[in-house]
């Protein structure tokens, strides 16, 4: 069966809170941030023109990704998720190619995430896709110990 992506639809977003608190839990503990973020997708994210990808499979969803706007004329991609039981079949390569398209149409300058160094796979897609290692000047997460940037301009 094929994959697809699909933008946010109100009937998922109980399936963005859900592999998110799975995936964050599996090493630290959900933080405010993270609650204001999947508790409250449309106003946190859809509402401040933000956007909230999944990748789909017979209409069932295996994987989320948000990208939520900043000042600047940056995006943050945070929240990238594929449930266990799917990774490793290259589906976080296209939620960050949907996220990217996306950061390109709403002409942004810049991508950011915040990570932590123990995540070494998704460091390594990073890495693929071009993101830079900067130095770490947000708080947002606890967990967050490395950020990264995607610069969209030359």
């Amino acid at each position: 069966m094929e994959y697809k992506i699909s933008r946010y639809k109100k009937k998922y977003a109980s399936q963005f809170y859900l592999l998110n608190k799975d995936w964050i839990s599996e090493s630290w503990d959900l933080e405010e941030s993270d609650l204001n973020d999947l508790l409250s997708p449309e106003t946190a994210i859809i509402k401040l023109g933000g956007e909230i990808f999944f990748v789909m499979k017979n209409n069932f969803v295996v994987g989320t990704a948000a990208m939520i706007p900043h000042e600047k004329n940056k995006l943050e991609l945070a929240k990238m998720t594929i449930k266990k039981t799917y990774r490793g079949n290259g589906l976080s390569k296209l939620l960050l190619e949907a996220c990217i398209e996306f950061a390109k149409n709403k002409n942004c300058d810049e991508v950011f995430l915040i990570s932590n160094s123990s995540l070494k796979i998704a460091r390594h897609l990073y890495d693929k896709y071009g993101f830079k290692q900067v130095p770490l000047n947000n708080q947002k997460y606890k967990r967050g110990n490395v950020k990264m940037t995607l610069c969209l301009k030359n």
